[in-house]
């Protein structure tokens, strides 16, 4: 006989009065029911219940093994209910690596409601600019802004984050602002070194025009690159220079007008994408799972920041990433 059976079956017929009863709460037929019920009936050597038309009525010996039996069952449920909580709960300690800007001033700040909901989960944050670079191998979930092929990672997409051309209120006073992209041009622009090495110093644009699409694309130039974004933030807020950015990663520079953006009637094309990458065999770790549900909602989230919007090649990456150069501008040589 199966005595913990036995008894949840026993208990659920004294709750309820009837055997049928006892037999739909716990899920099974009544012929199950009444079997082991008479069977625990029969071990112990004691009528439990007094059965009638009216249903079961527990004998004075059923009430004092119910009333026995009760708080013994309640605490084993409440140990199985821990111990599935526990398991559900993820723990541990997960590494995550990023590109540094995004890592800072993206997932950073939201961490502390993060921790408030997962308070066993240790996060190690890593920074990371390329999938092929030795400090991703120690990573089990990644989060990047450029054009990577995945390799042995799985990929997830998350919303591009659109960017502003942006300066200083003073850089914008002493230098004018732009009402055209051509206007570049003439203006110290700060440009981006990717993780692939290439100069990001073509700055295209698009705006709808009477004809179609109209594109503007622009060579720019400035005394400053840097493969460190905020090399380039940090000089950009000392009214050094004109930059591309991620609203999202200077919201707060823009929230408070310390930067500024400019030509908001044209449309940033070529925004880096944005992609989660963990490894396949991590897919269904607790731990995993939490925290790339809780990046991917956050990020969707930063992407809505502004009405600013991106535009990528047909296959993901803009035809200047193709090119071998240095230079992203070089592309136009040679097309």
């Amino acid at each position: 006989m199966d005595k913990l059976r036995a008894l949840q079956y026993f208990l659920a017929a004294a709750q309820t009065g009837s055997l049928s009863a006892a037999a739909r709460q716990q899920g099974v037929t009544l012929q199950a029911v009444a079997k082991l019920v008479g069977a625990l009936e029969a071990q112990l050597g004691a009528t439990l219940f007094q059965r009638g038309s009216r249903g079961l009525k527990l004998t004075a010996d059923g009430v004092q093994y119910a009333e026995a039996c009760a708080p013994l069952l309640a605490q084993l449920q409440a140990a199985d209910d821990g111990l599935r909580q526990a398991k559900q709960r993820p723990q541990g300690t997960l590494v995550v690596g990023g590109t540094p800007f995004l890592v800072q001033h993206c997932i950073v700040p939201a961490l502390p409601a993060f921790h408030a909901s997962y308070p066993d989960l240790t996060l190690d944050l890593r920074s990371v600019l390329h999938l092929d670079e030795p400090a991703a191998k120690d990573c089990e979930l990644l989060l990047l802004h450029g054009w990577f092929e995945a390799g042995a990672w799985v990929r997830r997409e998350l919303p591009v984050m659109p960017q502003v051309t942006a300066a200083t209120p003073e850089y914008w006073k002493r230098h004018g602002m732009p009402w055209h992209p051509r206007e570049l041009a003439n203006h110290n622009c700060l440009s981006y070194r990717n993780p692939y090495g290439k100069l990001l110093d073509l700055w295209r644009y698009r705006q709808p025009g009477k004809d179609g699409e109209v594109v503007e694309e622009v060579v720019v130039h400035g005394w400053l690159n840097s493969n460190h974004r905020d090399n380039l933030l940090d000089l950009a807020l000392g009214d050094g220079g004109v930059m591309r950015i991620a609203y999202a990663t200077a919201q707060a520079d823009l929230a408070s007008g310390r930067l500024v953006p400019a030509l908001l009637d044209w449309e940033l094309m070529d925004p880096p994408p944005l992609a989660m990458y963990f490894r396949p065999e991590l897919r269904r770790a607790l731990r995993l799972r939490v925290f790339a549900e809780f990046a991917a909602a956050h990020c969707a989230e930063l992407a809505k920041l502004t009405s600013a919007k991106g535009q990528s090649s047909v296959d993901g990456r803009p035809a200047w990433h193709h090119g071998s150069g240095r230079r992203a501008s070089t592309w136009l040589a040679h097309r």
